[in-house]
């Protein structure tokens, strides 16, 4: 039976039926939060500002997600389920409070470096608006760490509830803080530091739940156990750290492009037209990936069964397809209704370039295949792969962004955006399929010498 078939069948039992659901409703609500948000902060910042705040929100994204943070909380998923079939948990826990510790003392750090530098350069107002974003990804990358945890022991309920109520707290304290204080970037990011704090308070008491549950005891002497567990999780983490930190670049170099040359209230407008563009993506690929990854690591297990390791590669490839698929049908429909579903999300003030939004889907839609199909590294603990094409990427839309924005302003940035993603995804593409072909060799090298 097809792996997609086998699947959709496994989702005919009641449990798969519920994880599904919350998937699809986490997803849903995620995106529709932050649609909503995008609407209300437009609503009480001007241009300009929620400019500003969309810069900021990319060192919000260095920190939680792409430096340290978010390899992290890949490497907790990926080890999770390891180690709690060789009933390792409560050393798992042990080590990834230990990283976690580590991560935000790191971050601090060059938190406050940046600051001090921005200060320096920019003046004290733009350092404020750092320090605030530094802290808010500190916080929520904690979060993401926690979250990583919920989805490997499969909590979907948990996930889905965080995941919305982050989408959604964040804009509706910072449109307060706005209207009750100051119309700037700077409050707004301060309602996200308040949302991001009672958020990672909220998901402490479900963490220390689970650890209670879960964890089962092991040998307190045998130390080279927790020795083990934190070699494996940074080895596989690592490579998430330095492609994670140019694919950061890869996702904000078009926003600082503009503002290097055309102003905040064009980053602004190219935002709001940006973030509809890329949230559908976000639900597709997240909700795929949610629902299967833990699925494939399950089944490919440790490496050892070519059967099932093929099992998981088949399974990631038809969710590939059924991504490219409706991200062709997105195009589509942004080609029919752009300029109202801007107006929609947003006013009239930010919709100068509400024609470029197909363009930007078929853009990000690259890019998040490309992630979609990373997944196939991620099964066979080859994460070190995709630095190069992270990197590559990277380099293509940082140069391509800044001197096609000079010479044909904001379309410009979008044909720098469509090379990088499409260099990235054809090289994710290309590790997938001699990923498959290795496999398949050396299946064939094992039967070779047991005849």
């Amino acid at each position: 039976m097809p792996p997609i078939q086998e699947l959709f069948k496994k989702i005919n039992s009641k449990r798969i039926q519920k994880e599904t659901a919350w998937i699809i409703f986490g997803q849903a609500g995620t995106a529709v939060a932050g649609l909503f948000g995008v609407k209300l902060l437009t609503n009480v910042l001007g241009p300009g500002e929620f400019g500003k705040l969309s810069l900021a929100n990319t060192i919000v994204a260095l920190v939680s997600t792409n430096f340290l943070f978010g390899p992290l909380g890949a490497g907790l998923m990926r080890f999770w389920a390891i180690s709690r079939s060789q009933g390792k948990l409560n050393r798992f826990y042990v080590v990834s409070n230990q990283l976690k510790q580590h991560t935000i003392l790191i971050s601090i750090v060059v938190g406050v470096v940046l600051a001090m530098a921005v200060a320096f350069i920019e003046g004290m107002e733009w350092a404020a608006l750092i320090a605030v974003s530094t802290a808010v990804g500190i916080f929520g990358g904690w979060l993401g760490l926690r979250m990583s945890v919920f989805t490997a022991a499969r909590k979907r309920p948990l996930v889905a509830s965080l995941n919305i109520g982050n989408a959604l707290f964040k804009p509706v304290i910072a449109a307060c803080l706005v209207l009750l204080i100051s119309v700037s970037a700077f409050w707004a990011m301060a309602g996200y530091l308040a949302a991001a704090l009672f958020l990672v308070l909220l998901a402490e008491r479900f963490y220390m739940s689970i650890v209670s549950d879960t964890s089962v005891p092991v040998p307190i002497s045998d130390n080279s156990v927790t020795t083990d567990i934190r070699k494996n999780i940074i080895s596989f983490s690592w490579p998430f750290a330095v492609w994670g930190s140019f694919g950061w670049a890869h996702m904000s170099c078009d926003k600082w492009a503009l503002q290097s040359f055309h102003g905040p209230e064009i980053v602004g407008a190219f935002a709001v037209v940006s973030q509809l563009a890329v949230y559908p993506l976000i639900f597709g690929s997240g909700f795929l990936s949610t629902l299967v990854a833990p699925v494939a690591y399950e089944r490919a297990g440790d490496l050892t069964q070519h059967q099932k390791v093929m099992s998981a590669y088949k399974l990631l490839a038809s969710i590939s397809a059924i991504y490219a698929s409706g991200a062709i049908i997105l195009m589509w429909l942004y080609f029919m209704f752009h300029h109202n579903l801007v107006l929609l999300i947003s006013n009239i003030q930010f919709a100068e370039f509400s024609f470029l939004l197909p363009w930007l889907t078929g853009v990000w839609g690259l890019f998040y295949l490309g992630q979609i199909l990373s997944s196939f590294g991620m099964v066979a603990n080859k994460s070190q792969a995709y630095i190069a094409p992270k990197i590559a990427a990277a380099v293509i839309a940082g140069i391509s962004t800044f001197y096609l924005s000079v010479k044909y302003g904001v379309a410009g940035v979008v044909w720098g955006l469509a090379l990088a993603g499409f260099v990235y995804a054809f090289w994710c593409f290309v590790i997938a399929v001699k990923l498959v072909v290795h496999t398949n060799t050396e299946k064939s090298f094992m039967h070779e010498e047991i005849i």
